[in-house]
């Protein structure tokens, strides 16, 4: 562990280094934007995600040499509703000049903004969504580093149908643009298996009004159920199905912060949970040891959520040096692509291809009793 430390502090202060190309003046600063559930039901997501991105952000501003910018983060709280990121979005670029938004959070809300973004041409950097709405030309600089839903949806119907020999299986999703987005990748990953879902059962986003959805559920003879939202209504549902009877097989997206979702089950249950990123406890490599490392003595989570935060954080800052702030906009995507093909941290840690660094491994998060 001490010698993934060392390496870790090597190749960081190599990185900060390599500061040097970018072309500013002493006192530079960049401004990001992040638009985030801080309060409400998805809180839990927003936070972590914030530390995560704010852990690695302060880390490199401590560390940088003179002339080397400053990056400054402005995160907002939406609470997971469009409409406030609409706002959130609307200030970030009016009143704080914002240079591109990073690690937004939530299909709904990023799809609310999405006319805004292409308006202003704004980069969106990492967010916290696989919606497939952003893999098909959005009109405006996008750079995507999680896993698609389609990707993790496939995966999440191979365990299901090939590992576990289910046939019968239900959608259970949040009523709005990501419950839309995740029942399109669900049924094409079923139909890839020649499968149509028995029932799709919808809840409110925002809410733990389960009942009728577990109802519809249960008067079929399905024996597990893919899931789409947030961990309160998800563990609420899942609670209640066991009570009801019901003994299945359950899967979600990485979305629904598996810790927080297996932290609420108080029954018996299996549950399988995709993740974009190897488990941050146990990776290995310079950039899950500096993770730990800087979230140890700052007294952070050390969660899915904070993680992807630091990585996303740690890729933005690293492709800083192939691109001029004057030319942010244009050239911080292509920026980073080419981090992820040079950076041997990253390849490491994401295990990228080299022929083809746009493809994402998923990983996966397991409760079983």
């Amino acid at each position: 562990m001490l010698k993934l430390f060392l390496k870790a502090i090597l190749i960081s202060t190599a990185l900060l280094q390599s500061w040097l190309c970018f072309a500013t003046s002493p006192n530079t600063t960049i401004k990001l934007g992040m638009s985030v559930a801080l309060s409400g039901p998805a809180s839990h997501i927003g936070q972590q995600l914030k530390q995560g991105h704010e852990l690695y952000f302060n880390y490199a501003n401590r560390k940088k040499q003179p002339g080397q910018p400053h990056i400054k983060l402005l995160v907002l709280d939406d609470g997971y509703e469009p409409s406030r990121a609409v706002d959130n979005t609307h200030y970030l670029i009016k009143h704080q000049n914002v240079d591109a938004l990073i690690g937004n959070m939530g299909t709904p809300t990023t799809h609310a903004i999405k006319d805004i973004l292409k308006k202003h041409q704004l980069p969106l950097l990492m967010p916290y969504t696989g919606a497939e709405f952003l893999y098909q030309n959005p009109g405006f600089p996008i750079f995507k580093l999680r896993a698609s839903y389609l990707d993790e949806a496939k995966d999440q119907v191979k365990y299901l149908v090939e590992e576990l020999g289910h046939k019968n299986i239900a959608l259970f999703i949040q009523a709005d643009e990501f419950g839309l987005t995740l029942e399109k990748s669900h049924r094409q990953a079923l139909k890839n298996q020649g499968i149509e879902p028995i029932v799709i059962a919808r809840f409110r986003r925002n809410t733990n009004d389960v009942a009728k959805a577990l109802t519809q559920i249960l008067t079929t003879q399905v024996t597990a159920i893919a899931m789409i939202g947030t961990y309160e209504p998800l563990s609420a549902f899942i609670n209640q199905a066991y009570r009801a009877g019901f003994r299945g097989s359950y899967t979600s997206v990485s979305f629904v912060s598996s810790a927080s979702l297996f932290e609420h089950i108080t029954v018996p249950a299996n549950i399988m949970v995709t993740e974009v990123l190897p488990d941050p406890q146990t990776c290995q490599g310079q950039i899950c040891a500096l993770f730990r490392a800087q979230a140890t003595a700052h007294s952070k989570p050390i969660s899915y959520q904070s993680f992807e935060g630091f990585v996303n954080a740690y890729l933005f800052t690293t492709a800083l040096q192939y691109c001029k702030q004057t030319q942010l906009s244009d050239c911080i995507s292509t920026a980073i692509d080419r981090t992820l093909k040079t950076d041997p941290a990253l390849q490491t840690l994401l295990k990228l291809p080299q022929k083809n660094t746009s493809q994402r491994q998923v990983y996966r998060s397991y409760l079983k009793y």
